[in-house]
């Protein structure tokens, strides 16, 4: 059933190129983002966040490794309680970097979606515009359609920057006469 309704689409996909006879482009969104201003602060921004994060982590590693040679040389000269008791916190402290860990790469999962969200958003408005300014019958997503190929895509991607950045300037400006 999936490969009938694969199929369908591939079908009604050629069909409406055929039908665009040509009038057809490409945008690479992902070059758009790491390119325009906007796209580049925000990597800039969570780049030192991840950096300043893994240094922190590192030092709670480094101290988790001095906790447990320090323990390997105490083992023997404790008695059992004792010894289970540094087992546990080292064990504790251990979950507790490695939850840490996983909740900060979460937390930059999400940056991340917000701030390219934000700039898809801006890019999509001024693709519709380039494509209705051009007469575009379709403008495909580079990396997320799922193309292989186009014979000769009009390709916006240089365009969508320069109007992205245009557009940025303009809207700030207009925010410092405000």
């Amino acid at each position: 059933m999936k490969l009938a309704h694969c199929l369908l689409g591939l079908t009604l996909l050629s069909a409406s190129l055929a039908h665009a006879e040509g009038k057809y482009a490409v945008v690479d969104m992902q070059a758009v983002i790491l390119n325009v201003e906007e796209g580049k602060a925000a990597r800039s921004g969570l780049e030192k966040e991840i950096k300043d994060k893994q240094a922190e982590l590192g030092k709670r590693k480094a101290e988790l490794d001095k906790m447990n040679e320090e323990w390997t040389k105490q083992a023997p000269l404790l008695n059992e309680q004792a010894r289970m008791g540094k087992q546990k916190e080292f064990q504790e402290k251990f979950m507790g970097l490695r939850n840490d860990e996983m909740a900060f790469q979460d937390e930059i999962k999400k940056k991340e979606g917000q701030a390219t969200q934000k700039i898809a958003v801006t890019v999509t408005k001024l693709v519709n515009d380039l494509a209705k300014a051009k007469n575009l019958e379709v403008v495909f997503e580079t990396s997320s359609a799922g193309l292989i190929y186009l014979k000769d895509p009009v390709d916006l991607t240089k365009e969508v920057i320069s109007a992205y950045e245009a557009q940025s300037k303009k809207g700030g400006k207009a925010e410092a006469k405000k």
